[in-house]
């Protein structure tokens, strides 16, 4: 069959993950003073893309040629149809990676696949290494998401009870099967014997699980092939290729000090090898899922490099709090962040209430405080992690991506009418994407269509569909309940959320 043992009853969610954006790749790269050869016009390919959401919005708000195959028809089809409306030309395939792996492509700059790989069959993964291996330049970046041991080593025998139940006991079709799999798993799980007593965080796994989208948990744990990988593993793999591991897409993770329990630093300082080095930290935190960037031709940028790098990059506020949180979570916990050093930057950004700053200039804010620029760099690349701020598109089109993103996200805001699907808006300001909800996305079309009463619109759109709003943790019942938090929503929207969309270019000025 076609799908090859992957799930393909129901569709994947509509995700978006900033980790695949092409800025965001590069400045990644930067934090761990690794070079690439990626211009502002990459070939950009994605493997396995889901809905096609990343994709579209990378297209949007980045220039380049982009591309992508999944071999499910039914979200090749959505992607395709989405990429229309911002007018950027997409090449959206329904392959294989076996079948595309065998096509007339160009060299890409960047390959990016996310979580994919621990979902696919030995031979996906096979044609995964050789379209790396063929079809990313020297000097290109991969990037690729995966669970990994140790994390997800508990979790194997309970995704195989769910299976065993699903295909012996389960009836209906795939959701009610995950439904009535969940519902036994539930009742083993309290009887606290056995594995279950030995594993009791096993019972909070099964709650979780219970909490998320059944089309995720579909795709997630009831594919035929799932095989979470140590980094050592997937390093090994991808070396067929040429490839190196150069730095993790979560930039907390790659400063120094972050993200590794303190008393463990001194053990990790002796490790020299990187496939140990970086497998002996996901032990020490428990890792379940990373987030990596390979390079094909990986070189160490000089210190003198990096500072001339770091110069070329600007950034854009996306919050306009006036006090920072000095608490940054991080795997291994939470971590605190200098006082002395981050309060400064962040006045420093509030004082240019949102618009675009370059490096040079913040520098220059904060050069009275006794930051240097190092210091000032590290603040950024956290900040940046975190979601305080974004580093500045760096596109050769900006004004093809601020049109294009404005009617890919009016194309976005539309749809929500029919169903809950993207969360995320684009921003070309910054190439990436802002979460914007299904309901704010309701409140924006209606504002944008001059309806009169946009609550009362917006509660017709959701009533028809049996939806409801939900405040505090409970559905709001009455029409009255429901068109006076759409109220509230719509305040925030005017107040909040529409000055920081212009700011990003997603809504015209």
């Amino acid at each position: 069959m076609w799908n090859a043992g992957y799930v393909s009853e129901v569709d994947y969610i509509y995700g978006y993950f900033s980790e695949l954006a092409p800025v965001r790749l590069k400045f990644a790269l930067l934090s761990r003073g690794i070079s690439h050869d990626v211009g502002d016009r990459p070939n950009y390919l994605e493997l396995g893309f889901g809905q096609g959401l990343s994709l579209n919005i990378n297209a949007a708000t980045s220039s380049g040629s982009f591309y992508g195959t999944d071999f499910n028809p039914s979200q090749a089809a959505y992607a395709s149809q989405v990429s229309r409306a911002s007018g950027k030309a997409l090449s959206i395939f329904d392959d294989s990676f076996e079948e595309f792996a065998r096509r007339d492509l160009p060299q890409f700059d960047i390959i990016a696949l996310h979580g994919i790989w621990s979902w696919v069959s030995g031979e996906a993964r096979d044609a995964i290494v050789e379209i790396a291996r063929t079809k990313l330049k020297p000097g290109g970046i991969l990037y690729i998401s995966y669970n990994c041991k140790p994390g997800w080593a508990p979790i194997e025998p309970l995704r195989h009870l769910l299976n065993l139940y699903a295909a012996k006991a389960a009836t209906g079709g795939l959701l009610a099967r995950v439904e009535e799999s969940l519902h036994f798993v539930r009742r083993i799980v309290e009887t606290n014997a056995g594995y279950f007593a030995q594993y009791p965080a096993i019972g909070n796994m099964v709650e979780a699980i219970g909490k998320l989208d059944r089309n995720y948990v579909s795709h997630e744990y009831f594919n035929r092939h799932w095989l979470p990988e140590s980094f050592s593993e997937v390093s090994e793999r991808l070396a067929e290729a040429k490839l190196d591991f150069a730095a993790s897409a979560s930039l907390i993770d790659n400063m120094p000090g972050l993200g590794v329990p303190a008393h463990c630093h001194d053990l990790l300082a002796g490790i020299t090898d990187p496939a140990l080095y970086e497998t002996t930290r996901d032990y020490l935190v428990n890792r379940q899922f990373r987030r990596d960037i390979f390079v094909k031709g990986k070189r160490q940028m000089t210190t003198a490099e990096i500072a001339d790098g770091i110069e070329e990059y600007s950034f854009l506020a996306l919050n306009d709090a006036k006090e920072l949180p000095l608490s940054l979570a991080t795997a291994a916990g939470s971590a605190s962040l200098r006082e002395e050093i981050y309060k400064p930057v962040w006045k420093a950004l509030m004082a240019k209430r949102g618009a675009i700053t370059s490096f040079g200039a913040l520098a220059a804010a904060v050069q009275g405080e006794g930051i240097t620029r190092t210091q000032l760099a590290e603040v950024l690349f956290v900040l940046t992690g975190r979601g305080d701020i974004a580093p500045a598109a760096q596109s050769a089109t900006p004004e093809e991506d601020l049109a294009a993103s404005v009617a890919l996200n009016q194309e976005l805001c539309r749809r929500s009418k029919y169903g809950a699907g993207a969360n995320n808006l684009a921003a070309p300001r910054i190439g990436a994407a802002v979460t914007v909800s299904r309901v704010q996305q309701l409140i924006l079309l209606a504002l944008s269509d001059s309806v009169k009463d946009v609550e009362t619109t917006v509660w017709d759109w959701l009533s028809s569909q049996g939806e409801r709003l939900v405040s505090d943790g409970k559905p709001l019942e009455t029409p009255e309940e429901n068109i006076e938090e759409i109220r509230k929503l719509r305040k925030d929207v005017s107040a909040r959320l529409v000055p920081l969309l212009r700011r990003l270019g997603a809504v015209p000025e």
